[in-house]
């Protein structure tokens, strides 16, 4: 029996859908599972700090985060990571001045302003804590972010990681998702 070319296309593309839901399924289970126990420090992820230093409704969502686990004694210091945005205000600063705002130890709070991506601020985290030995960690970004930020951190050799996320949500989350499933695979074959 002769399967037709088009059938199986058909069949490709019904697997190929079949795993992006699959996948992007399993994105969101692990992105609003949040983790209870405690962790040497949280890494939060950045994004958007605007040309006044105010941080973007999206990346407060994850400073807000990363405050309720240092408060709640889940965390002891913070992390925070990114690059130098459209705005050119440096993210880690942006992060780093809100929460001193917010009455948190300048002493407690690490910036870093090389973080132009999940992969350099782990990269950059791996490097400082050569010194500083943390040896668990709770990522703090967005649900569709926390798979492959895992990732990239065990990738990096880190054991211990876990996820917290943001808990503001805009319309374009859904698209945002679908760019993650294809964010994963970039960084599992090329990172």
């Amino acid at each position: 029996m002769k399967i037709s070319i088009k059938k199986w296309m058909k069949y490709g593309i019904i697997l190929v859908l079949s795993w992006v839901l699959l996948h992007s399924s399993y994105i969101i289970y692990d992105g609003f599972r949040d983790y209870k126990g405690k962790a040497d420090v949280a890494v939060v992820l950045g994004n958007t700090v605007f040309a006044d230093s105010s941080l973007s409704p999206w990346l407060k969502g994850r400073v807000d985060k990363a405050l309720d686990l240092y408060i709640s004694g889940k965390v002891r210091k913070i992390f925070v990571s990114g690059g130098e945005g459209e705005y050119h205000v440096p993210e880690g600063d942006g992060m780093k001045r809100y929460l001193i705002m917010k009455n948190i130890p300048s002493s407690d709070i690490i910036a870093d302003n090389h973080g132009k991506n999940t992969y350099m601020t782990a990269r950059d985290f791996k490097l400082l804590n050569d010194s500083l030995h943390f040896s668990s960690v709770i990522l703090v970004t967005s649900f569709y972010h926390i798979t492959r930020s895992k990732f990239i951190f065990w990738k990096m050799g880190y054991s211990h990681v876990y996820g917290a996320h943001s808990e503001t949500y805009f319309p374009e989350d859904g698209f945002k998702l679908i760019r993650e499933f294809a964010a994963f695979y970039k960084y599992l074959f090329f990172y």
